[in-house]
């Protein structure tokens, strides 16, 4: 299983050699397999991919992301035929029904609740938010009609990063800077895999915005969101600047390792056997196949 995350902030070209990636910077050259890598990450503007190159990490199904000139994370490609039964897959997928999606959503939101309140314990932080996390989690109801997710996010939010924290998307700020860039990254993997088995990324259980073509995978990536909080606040101070430094350690952390199924294993690998498990709840109407992080805890 591919493993490898390569973070290219300076390179002149990339190109196919045989079966490697060759990084050319300075009349340097540097080669790795195919086989070994999970994710380009391209931080530079003027790097120049060829389309050999592209084809061929479609075939590998390793994931691509580019970085805009603030140096975020802003397009990723993935192969349009991933999957050998495409049409099968995308058929079951179509016939899951209103009561086994409501019954997952339940599910995840409980999950990513627990993840957070993991979190939480593991800081030694309040133990009456803890607690009153736990009670949260506890009644979620079918499809979370009584949105305890965001009842939740508010009280968890201001326990990790201190009271006066808002969660904002565009913010700019060291907390939702470090959060905005680990997400992405996490969504962007999250993406590969469920397009790799077949999925249709659009199609979602919970979130069904209709401007959102990755519906399904912020559903997926609701129960490792809490992984990329913990880092965040471990290695992350509100007076400081998200530098590269920083962005590099965040992606590192996808190499660290998860509980999930009874057993350690990387973030990464933890994402492949959620999907493929979600996959057969999701086709069994059995929300017992489903494994995930049993915590949010990833070191």
């Amino acid at each position: 299983m591919s493993w490898r995350i390569v973070y290219i902030a300076e390179a002149e070209e990339m190109r196919l050699y045989l079966d490697n990636l060759k990084v050319i910077k300075d009349e340097q050259e540097v080669l790795i397999p195919l086989s070994d890598i999970h994710t380009i990450i391209v931080d530079n503007g003027k790097t120049v991919v060829t389309g050999r190159l592209m084809n061929k990490l479609t075939e590998y199904h390793i994931l691509l992301i580019f970085c805009d000139e603030t140096h975020h994370p802003n397009v990723f490609s993935l192969g349009l035929y991933s999957h050998y039964r495409v049409y099968g897959v995308l058929k079951q997928q179509m016939e899951w029904g209103e009561k086994i999606r409501g019954e997952m959503w339940r599910k995840l939101i409980q999950i990513k609740i627990n993840n957070q309140r993991s979190v939480l314990q593991y800081l030694e932080k309040d133990t009456e938010v803890i607690e009153k996390m736990k009670s949260l989690s506890n009644n979620v109801l079918f499809e979370d009609e009584s949105n305890r997710e965001g009842v939740a996010a508010r009280l968890y939010f201001n326990e990790l990063f201190g009271g006066s924290f808002r969660r904002e998307r565009g913010a700019v700020d060291a907390y939702n800077a470090a959060l905005n860039y680990g997400y992405i990254v996490l969504r962007a993997c999250l993406a590969r895999t469920v397009v790799a088995y077949g999925l249709h990324p659009s199609f979602g259980i919970g979130h069904r915005n209709q401007f959102n073509a990755f519906n399904l995978v912020d559903d997926c990536m609701e129960v490792f969101r809490p992984i990329i909080d913990l880092w965040v606040s471990m290695t992350t101070d509100d007076s400081e600047y998200l530098d590269r430094e920083r962005k590099q350690l965040l992606i590192r952390r996808l190499s660290a390792k998860v509980n999930i199924g009874g057993q350690k294993q990387t973030v990464l690998n933890a994402i492949d056997l959620f999907v493929q498990s979600f996959i057969k709840a999701m086709n069994n109407k059995n929300l017992d196949n489903l494994v995930y992080p049993q915590d949010g805890i990833a070191l």
